[in-house]
């Protein structure tokens, strides 16, 4: 079945054609069985369809589901989701990072003896030197 044909078959369905048109229309259906099976199939789901719909759907239909559609929650924006997301994220890590490096610049600046340990930890040479030479009962 040739599409130029099945084409002329929808378009007399629906409108209707010049003669020429009509005419080679008319001759396909006589030569072909396919094409005629094809024409009995679409009208028939062309009567169904609105029997169907009549069953189907009650009255006022269309007013409740545009009702419901208006009265429905605002589903918020994804990509405002998705930013809320990683900025909770964001903090956890940046509190983190801070947290860090206070570590690590306390580690470096004890090490190259910036700030005495003794000072930092409240122990002097005195006190550890005094507790060494308790005697032991």
């Amino acid at each position: 079945m040739e599409k130029r044909v099945l084409k002329l078959l929808y378009r007399s369905l629906d409108s209707a054609l010049k003669e020429r048109d009509r005419r080679k229309l008319d001759s396909a259906l006589t030569e072909s069985k396919e094409l005629r099976q094809c024409r009995d199939e679409i009208l028939s789901l062309r009567r169904a369809v609105p029997e169907g719909a009549d069953r189907s759907f009650r009255a006022g239909f269309e007013d409740r589901v545009m009702s419901r559609l208006r009265s429905a929650p605002e589903v918020p924006n994804r990509l405002e989701i998705l930013a809320e997301s990683y900025r909770w994220i964001l903090h956890r890590l940046a509190a983190v990072s801070v947290f860090v490096l206070i570590i690590l610049i306390a580690a470096v600046l004890l090490q190259d003896g910036m700030i005495p340990k003794d000072a930092v930890f409240y122990v002097s040479d005195t006190t550890i030197s005094g507790i060494l030479q308790v005697p032991v009962l």
